[in-house]
């Protein structure tokens, strides 16, 4: 099973392959800030989230341009721009309502 997603994974085209890295970021990402939420307020944890965001996807945007040695400013700056933000959002917020179905959080 591995061995057919690598072999899936090694197809991908240079698009694809940018859009599936800001997806496992933005999970990272997501698990992350739902893991700070145990810890700090949300009204405190709201405009932390969103302003590491920003860096955090910077960082994306340099580790791209630097593996795939991109000169479009489409490729490196917008593939994948809402594969992240929508990603992180989603797992935050599904994992936050989870724990509260669950009892963990109050």
């Amino acid at each position: 099973m591995i061995n057919v997603l690598r072999k899936h994974v090694k197809n991908l085209t240079v698009e694809d392959k940018i859009v599936l890295l800001r997806f496992k970021i933005g999970l990272i990402y997501g698990f992350t800030i739902f893991i700070a939420s145990f810890f700090v307020s949300p009204a405190n944890l709201t405009p932390f989230a969103w302003a590491t965001s920003i860096i955090v996807y910077y960082f994306t945007v340099l580790y791209v341009s630097l593996k795939y040695g991109l000169r479009s400013k489409f490729l490196i700056y917008l593939r994948g721009l809402a594969t992240f933000y929508g990603t992180w959002l989603l797992v935050s917020i599904l994992l936050n309502e989870f724990s509260l179905v669950i009892g963990v959080k109050n």
